[in-house]
């Protein structure tokens, strides 16, 4: 059954694809991960619903009004009863009139991703003239709307997604509003709240989890968080513009499922629950540190090195490393390198998804082909470039095999062609530097492995790594190695590591510790909602209301716990205490360690606290004698802005000019 479009005189402006970001990408939410310090899968997402074509697919099931209308709602099972809301809020819609208008006097319409060449379906019950009308329930109500769907990315490159919504009539009178209100029953989706000061899709949202039984959601709109991939704007309500939903899936299989919506409710400011203490104001609780010299010594003439060359770096992200991160042109180049150089740092970091210029990768892992072929042009004119550019401005450089898709996970990790495939990549790059004389070029095996779930083993990893170096030796003694353990470069994982036999590797671990300082706002993370958390704990910051600090009702209990027992995390010497353990262990193993990625987002935190933050990093880099490379070079983890150092990051790092 073909479905006419519900809307007809909605104007139609398109899908605008928005990039984002990282994780330890600063830009791009999408696989939020609790206390991930590199969640930073990141997909964009196009989440305005307002201005796009509201689109119609065949149903996947025949749902009309003529089959429905003769069901007698009180002989379906009692699922409620629900409540109806009533106050100084406005009822949007309570669907009991049947019909495709609700209150507000604007019609419900529908979308999906296949304008993105995605192949999500989205189908509602219809009437005879093709509108959608609402479905027959028992839960206090007869009535509510009901959306079906497949969640299918077919040839679309990220998350696939339907949405359904209605317009809202400009008024300055909705600024009265201070959150919404409904019931529900079904998939995991979310609430869109859009204005008009957003014009890149990068709107207001909450997150709800899956019900299998009516309940309500109660979303205040202080507690909305943007996408992150757009320009960050206030929300206002009385730019409110429309009240959607979405749902979306993943990029593995597709999914189906389906939503009932009932009894919206706009809430008046009044009637918003406020927030209430809940917390104590306490000292903070500040852990002793304590090594000997010898503790923390390595004579291996690899820490010289890692000293000389690995200190005072950058990584150039959310580029060549992102899912759809093929080079198209050089958005940072010499430049950018000069730049760094300029403002006093040693090394730069590459991220680069190597795998994406194998141009039969999937065929070579399938084993229809047996040997890999690649974009050379493409991948040694970018990889070439940064060794001449690098080597000019004398800085060294890492060649970092970086995954956003997260190709290599769980399952992956088990396919031998898989684990041939990564080896064979890193034998064709290293044997393309096999007879450059650079001292200060290094290979980093695969950044963070299975990023996205960290459920690779220190055992699967192991023996990918292991396969990794052997391919790197047959043809290429000289550069040295890099390599972090699974879940996301742990330490507790290295530090119960035996090293590899082969004596030309450097240690890597990652750090973004404490999660609640760096994070927040992160919106690929549990912490999106989080803000103003100071570093380091200050009691004269701290507040009796978890609110004040983005708590609401559906931040998780681990991140509420983090934020409750901040006072215990949130100084350096607490950062210090687990950055040790890698480096004793580096001392007993007499191996180097570095740190190539820490760093806090701009987004939610304060210019001092952040300035306070890397200068403890940088003060505990260099009494353990630990080289670093910070996360981000421009954006939301940034050192650079409009070419020019951040202010304090001279004396907070110990660069500049």
């Amino acid at each position: 059954m073909q479905l006419k479009n519900f809307y007809p005189k909605m104007s139609i402006l398109g899908i605008a694809t928005v990039m984002a970001l990282a994780a330890c990408s600063d830009e791009n939410p999408s696989v939020p991960l609790a206390n991930d310090p590199s969640a930073g899968i990141h997909d964009p997402i196009p989440v305005s619903s307002s201005d796009m074509n509201p689109t119609s697919s065949d149903a996947a099931t025949d749902l009309t009004s003529s089959s429905s209308a003769a069901v007698d709602p009180s002989t379906l099972p009692a699922e409620g009863p629900i409540t109806l809301p009533q106050g100084l809020g406005v009822l949007v819609d309570d669907f009991e009139d049947g019909n495709h208008m609700n209150n507000l006097s604007n019609y419900w319409y529908t979308y999906n991703d296949n304008d993105n060449k995605g192949a999500s379906i989205i189908t509602t019950p219809l009437n005879d003239e093709g509108d959608i009308t609402p479905a027959i329930v028992n839960n206090g109500s007869t009535k509510a709307l009901l959306v079906n769907y497949t969640l299918d990315r077919g040839e679309y490159e990220y998350e696939p997604y339907v949405g359904w919504g209605v317009q809202v009539d400009p008024d300055s009178a909705n600024g009265r509003f201070g959150g919404i209100t409904y019931w529900y029953k079904g998939g995991a989706h979310e609430v869109h709240i859009e204005i008009s000061d957003v014009v890149d899709y990068d709107v207001h949202l909450a997150k709800v989890a899956a019900s299998r039984t009516w309940k309500q959601a109660v979303i205040r709109f202080k507690d909305l968080v943007q996408g992150g991939w757009g320009t960050e704007v206030p929300f206002d309500a009385k730019h409110i513009t429309a009240i959607s939903f979405q749902a979306k899936g993943n990029k593995v299989k597709p999914v189906s499922d389906s939503l009932f919506i009932d009894n919206i409710y706009l809430q008046d400011t009044s009637e918003v629950e406020k927030d209430k203490p809940d917390m104590e104001i306490k000292d903070p609780v500040i852990p002793k540190v304590e090594f000997t010299e010898a503790e923390i010594t390595v004579t291996n003439p690899l820490q010289e090195k890692a000293m000389k060359y690995l200190n005072k770096g950058v990584n150039f992200t959310n580029w060549l490393e992102n899912a759809d991160g093929k080079f198209k042109s050089f958005e940072l180049g010499e430049k950018d390198v000069q730049i760094l150089a300029e403002n006093g740092f040693k090394s730069l970091r590459l991220p680069i998804d190597l795998d994406l210029y194998v141009t039969n990768r999937d065929a070579f892992i399938k084993g229809t082909d047996t040997e890999l072929k690649f974009d050379d042009d493409t991948l040694f004119m970018v990889l070439d470039s940064f060794v001449e550019w690098t080597a000019k401005h004398n800085m060294s450089f890492v060649i970092d095999y970086h995954e956003y898709d997260n190709s290599y996970n769980a399952t992956s990790a088990n396919d031998t062609n898989y684990i041939k495939m990564m080896a064979e990549t890193w034998k064709h790059v290293a044997a393309h530097y096999a007879e450059n004389t650079r001292e200060d070029l290094f290979f980093e095996l695969l950044n963070e492995p299975d990023m996205s779930n960290g459920k690779v083993t220190a055992d699967q990893w192991t023996k990918a790594a292991q396969a990794m170096i052997d391919a790197i030796r047959s043809v290429n003694t000289k550069q040295t190695i890099l390599f972090g353990d699974a879940k996301w470069y742990s330490i507790s994982l290295l530090i119960k590591r035996t090293p590899f036999t082969d004596n030309n590797i450097i240690y890597v671990i990652h750090t973004y510790e404490p999660f609640a300082f760096t994070h927040q706002g992160g919106s690929w993370t549990d912490y999106a909602t989080i803000h103003d958390i100071p570093f380091p704990y200050d009691p004269a910051k701290w507040s009796t209301v978890s609110g004040d600090f983005g708590v609401n009702k559906s931040t998780k209990l681990d991140v509420k716990s983090a934020i409750k027992n901040y006072y215990t995390k949130g100084s350096k010497e607490a950062i210090m205490v687990e950055i040790l353990k890698a480096k004793k262990w580096a001392a007993t193993n007499n191996v180097p360690v570095i740190i190539n990625e820490f760093g806090a987002l701009n987004l939610r935190s304060t210019a001092e606290s952040r300035i306070n933050y890397l200068t403890a990093m940088r003060e505990i880099c260099d009494t353990l004698q630990i080289p670093w490379t910070h996360w981000g070079y421009t954006g939301n983890f940034s050192v650079i802005e409009n070419g020019k150092l951040i202010e304090g990051l001279d004396k907070a790092l110990g660069v500049g000019k």
